[in-house]
């Protein structure tokens, strides 16, 4: 399956040192059920930021990370191209679970969140192979 979201660049899911290697090749790193998502985030919600190091913001490792990079778990979701911790413009972190986890068919490609309580800047949601939808704790 090949999956280009309609609201995102590539830029904004990758960070700076993949681009510079890979450019648009990059989004052949990038799982298309997650890029479903995010286009399904984005409809639904407003605007999502993902990485914005490419307009000269922090954030750089919202999306895929490097299996070399420090930050996150070994087996990280966002290590395979399956995970995106969203920032949204137009409603809250929670505001978005909750609305996740009462009309999951609206998001049938999102099977994990990280429960907010934990994560209260930003929903990290993800589509590992799993029962639909799990709530993890980071």
């Amino acid at each position: 399956m090949n999956y280009r979201p309609r609201h995102f660049i590539v830029q904004e899911l990758v960070p700076p040192d993949v681009y510079e290697a890979r450019g648009e090749a990059a989004w052949e790193l990038l799982d298309p059920r997650l890029l479903a998502s995010l286009d399904r985030l984005r409809a639904f919600f407003g605007p999502v930021t993902v990485n914005n190091w490419h307009l000269g913001g922090a954030y750089r490792e919202s999306g895929l990370r490097s299996t070399q990079t420090a930050v996150g778990a070994r087996f990280s979701q966002h290590k395979f191209g399956r995970a995106a911790d969203c920032k949204f413009r137009d409603v809250t972190p929670q505001e978005a679970f909750e609305r996740i986890l009462a009309a999951p068919d609206d998001f049938p490609t999102i099977t994990c969140l990280e429960d907010v309580a934990h994560t209260p800047t930003w929903l990290h949601v993800d589509v590992r192979n799993c029962e639909r939808i799990k709530v993890v704790k980071p």
